[in-house]
């Protein structure tokens, strides 16, 4: 038998690149054994958010809501809120009508085997501090691999909450779906803080994400809107949900890449045209770039009409939407 002798540096090299490779694999066949989960990134970061600025009568009520946010879990501190609705600039009506399902859908968390060991992080959105260290909720599908779908969401003003992560991961369950928290407005996040929150979501699964899906809602869609604008590298589309594009951002989208808004059809913006000007003067940078209004919707449509409002995203995503449980 003629055989050959791999130098010592060079030997000890492949055996430490075939030790990791090995490693990633039963990574990712844990992951498959154990089925989705959810768990909570965390990072060092220079470019956190500063602490929330609220108005008078907000700001006197911020000590007892960390207070609540250290002893009460999410489910309860969000109908807590949903009980003062003139402070979060809701009508008793709109209020009425969220209570039962923001509810329906902490159930629904409650009962999943995914989101069993999930975290809130609306405490790391209220610090009293600029933050120094960056976290994000992510959600790993069963079965993951390389080439599974990623999803980055940017939520809105008021915090990162679960609800948000379970109702994405509930319609497109085989998606990574990456949920960082930045204060209470992500409508100036840094692309660095997101960019961070990407690399921090790669080292968990030991592989390297597909270009994804950024998706911001509200004023999370603001901030998405100014990123995606700004340098697009790393992410295949754009999707607004709930909000316009910044002025400043209108005359900058690129040609290759793909930009959609999703608004209640009685929204403001879109009653009074405003986001359909706004969509065809970027439709000359973008010819496919579109808007789809949801029929009665207001400004929490998720909530209200998720089959409409999936419908519409399954198209963009290119997924097929199915119920987690």
């Amino acid at each position: 038998m003629i055989g050959f002798q791999i130098p010592g540096t060079f030997g000890v090299f492949l055996a430490m690149k075939s030790f990791a490779a090995i490693c990633g694999l039963l990574l990712i066949g844990l992951m498959n054994v154990f089925g989705a989960e959810v768990v909570r990134l965390e990072w060092k970061t220079k470019h956190g958010a500063p602490p929330p600025i609220l108005d008078q009568r907000a700001a006197a009520l911020l000590p007892a809501f960390r207070l609540g946010l250290a002893t009460l879990n999410e489910a309860a501190v969000v109908q807590l809120s949903l009980s003062q609705s003139a402070l979060l600039g809701l009508s008793e009506a709109q209020s009425a009508v969220l209570r039962p399902l923001v509810t329906e859908r902490y159930r629904l968390i409650a009962e999943s085997p995914a989101f069993l060991q999930a975290t809130s992080l609306l405490a790391d959105c209220y610090q009293e501090a600029k933050a120094v260290r960056g976290t994000a909720s992510l959600y790993v599908p069963d079965k993951v691999v390389e080439a599974s779908p990623v999803i980055v969401f940017l939520h809105g003003y008021g915090g990162s909450f679960l609800w948000y992560q379970h109702w994405l991961a509930e319609g497109f369950p085989d998606s990574i779906i990456l949920c960082p928290a930045y204060g209470i407005s992500p409508a100036t996040i840094p692309g660095e803080y997101v960019r961070e929150a990407v690399a921090a979501a790669s080292k968990h699964l030991g592989f390297s994400l597909q270009p994804a899906s950024l998706i911001g809602l509200s004023a999370g869609g603001f901030g998405a809107c100014r990123l995606y604008a700004a340098d697009p590298r790393g992410f295949s589309r754009l999707i607004c949900m709930a909000g316009f594009p910044p002025e400043e951002t209108i005359g900058r989208f690129k040609r290759d890449n793909p930009v959609y808004f999703i608004a209640g059809a009685s929204e403001f913006f879109v009653l009074s045209g405003q986001l359909g000007r706004e969509v065809r003067s970027i439709q000359r940078n973008v010819p496919s770039a579109e808007m789809q209004a949801v029929p009665d919707g207001d400004h929490f449509f998720m909530l209200t009409h998720p089959e409409a409002t999936r419908k519409i995203l399954k198209r963009w995503l290119g997924t097929v939407p199915k119920i987690l449980r």
